[in-house]
């Protein structure tokens, strides 16, 4: 605690400094903005926040502000996957990373906190660390942030991340009829919903459920981001995998699978409710899956063309897909109900 206190009276001692500097500057007629102007056609960065439940929304927050950032730099900035802290830390000592995001609450290797420059808290405990060696960064970090804060774009940016999306949470606004969004992806979610035709509510049902929201999810069978995508199916689409933690290329990729999903099954000539049940199936547990369970409840005397058919052969495996296509059915059904 001691050592974070620290850091911020630091910053606000070298933001004092800068202060006087540019107004000394202004005085003399130099253009002010010259003693934090910084320029670069790439920023490379990382997010080493922790990944935990509690902080998840930091992660997808600090993605977005970031982008924000070099937005209104004009550079492009190069989002590392993520990696542990340790190694976010050895790429930023030796230069090859120009920013890394971290929660002060976690510990900084003490062989190099004497080469790291801090930024003001971006929120909470959350800051933004960059080499000695680039004081103009960390210049044009502070500088730019500390207007955007009063920013309309970045109140409403702060309220879609830290906002509640819980299920249980919208059912009680439900009550007082006070629900506008289901995650802060929203808008991304009904851009490529509406790109196939498809209900965006089941599509953010199906993101709720895959990864909780969370940007950079990961399971043990390496499927990564919002909707839990793998790196054959970003092959298949011609996406390089690195880009899978981009919320829009995630939702992008997963949406592009799902829907040809949909099309396969439709073209089995399967009803609507079967088509979406089917899809769901291939999703979680994969078409090679899916079709051995058809087989065998074909073989059972069971019908293979009807999910609930299905289920049963699937059920004496496991009842992870049956309570999977079931948990999202029933988040679908509610988000019908709490928005349009």
């Amino acid at each position: 605690m001691g050592l974070r206190v620290l850091r911020i009276i630091v910053c606000l001692f070298v933001l004092m400094g800068i202060h006087g500097m540019v107004l000394h500057r202004q005085h003399r007629g130099t253009p002010a903005t010259e003693s934090w102007r910084y320029d670069a056609d790439t920023i490379r960065c990382a997010i080493a926040i922790d990944r935990s439940d509690a902080m998840r929304r930091n992660v997808g927050f600090n993605y977005e502000l970031l982008g924000a950032f070099g937005e209104d730099k004009g550079s492009y900035m190069r989002i590392l996957p993520p990696r542990p802290a340790e190694e976010c830390w050895r790429l930023l000592s030796c230069d090859s990373l120009s920013i890394v995001v971290f929660n002060t609450a976690d510990s900084i290797p003490a062989s190099l906190r004497d080469s790291l420059l801090f930024s003001m808290p971006v929120k909470g405990d959350i800051v933004w660390a960059v080499s000695k060696k680039r004081p103009a960064l960390l210049n044009a970090v502070n500088f730019w942030y500390g207007p955007f804060q009063n920013e309309a774009f970045y109140r409403q940016m702060s309220r879609r991340y830290f906002r509640s999306y819980n299920t249980n949470y919208l059912v009680s606004m439900l009550e007082k009829g006070r629900v506008d969004a289901l995650s802060p992806y929203d808008d991304l979610v009904r851009h490529h919903a509406s790109r196939i035709g498809m209900d965006w509510r089941l599509l953010s049902a199906i993101i709720y459920h895959e990864s909780q929201y969370n940007i950079d999810a990961r399971s043990s069978r390496n499927a990564k981001g919002l909707m839990q995508v793998r790196d054959v199916t970003a092959d298949l689409y011609g996406i390089p995998t690195d880009n899978l933690y981009d919320p829009e290329t995630n939702i992008r990729v997963g949406t592009m699978l799902f829907d040809d999903l949909l099309q396969d099954f439709r073209e089995e000539g399967l009803d609507s409710a079967n088509v979406i049940k089917f899809a769901l199936a291939s999703y979680n547990s994969g078409g090679g899956a899916l079709s051995r369970r058809r087989a065998e409840a074909a073989e059972m005397g069971l019908n293979p063309d009807e999910w609930d058919d299905v289920a049963v052969a699937y059920s004496r495996y496991s009842t992870v897909t049956p309570a999977y296509i079931e948990a999202i059915l029933e988040t679908y059904r509610l988000y019908q109900q709490v928005i349009e």
